[in-house]
């Protein structure tokens, strides 16, 4: 690996399966990896800095601001590179400009931590989700189960920890209850919308009651049989 690569890695915590971005529709065709990067959040960054305040959120997307935002300093704006939305600074920066930015904007911190303040509440206990690619060899299988039970080991007694392993199916497995093992199959060859997913597994919000309309004719019928 180049050295460049692996110093970047390194600082951000990031593997890209592309280090170059294709410069025309002709070049992008002819990609025959997909475009995606490999994220290591636990991953020990001694210069990484620590934040001791709220991430600012775009509106839009949800993501957060980040050195690769376009940024308007005289209208305190900044424009998220995911979605194009138009943000308007909060009021703590109001004294940002281009000699006075703050630590997420700096060019050499694009990976940071934030330090989330309490606001009278108690966070939850993090989560960990583990998504297993089956589709190995025994010994890269042996491997990767040995993996997963040392990094199981290193977790927080009360952390949050799920499983979804797929192959030819994909599997969305219960890990409470050892003596009784229980997934959720969703098959491979089949188009399963967001939707679908979240009634199956019984997540995401409930659908709201709808009240019986009131029968105005009723309503009537008894103030004129009153009168």
């Amino acid at each position: 690996m180049d050295t460049r690569f692996a110093d970047a890695e390194a600082t951000s915590g990031l593997r890209f399966s592309w280090n170059c971005w294709p410069s025309s529709r002709i070049d992008a065709t002819r990609v025959v990896v997909p475009f995606g990067v490999m994220v290591t959040p636990i991953k020990t960054i001694p210069s990484m800095p620590l934040l001791p305040y709220d991430p600012v959120p775009c509106k839009g997307c949800k993501s957060i601001l980040n050195p690769y935002c376009r940024i308007d300093f005289v209208g305190k704006l900044w424009i998220c590179p995911f979605c194009n939305q138009r943000n308007q600074f909060p009021r703590n920066y109001a004294e940002i400009s281009e000699n006075q930015l703050p630590a997420e904007l700096f060019p050499s911190y694009t990976t940071v931590e934030y330090q989330l303040p309490q606001h009278g509440a108690r966070c939850g206990p993090p989560a960990f989700l583990f998504v297993v690619d089956l589709c190995l060899s025994d010994e890269e299988l042996q491997g990767m189960k040995d993996s997963l039970r040392q990094m199981l080991s290193l977790l927080p007694e009360k952390a949050l920890v799920g499983l979804i392993s797929y192959g030819s199916n994909v599997y969305v497995h219960e890990i409470g209850y050892g003596e009784c093992p229980k997934a959720y199959c969703f098959r491979g060859d089949v188009e399963t919308s967001g939707e679908k997913v979240q009634e199956v597994l019984g997540v995401g919000s409930r659908p709201s009651i709808k009240q019986p309309a009131r029968n105005p004719t009723a309503a009537g019928g008894g103030a004129n049989g009153a009168s």
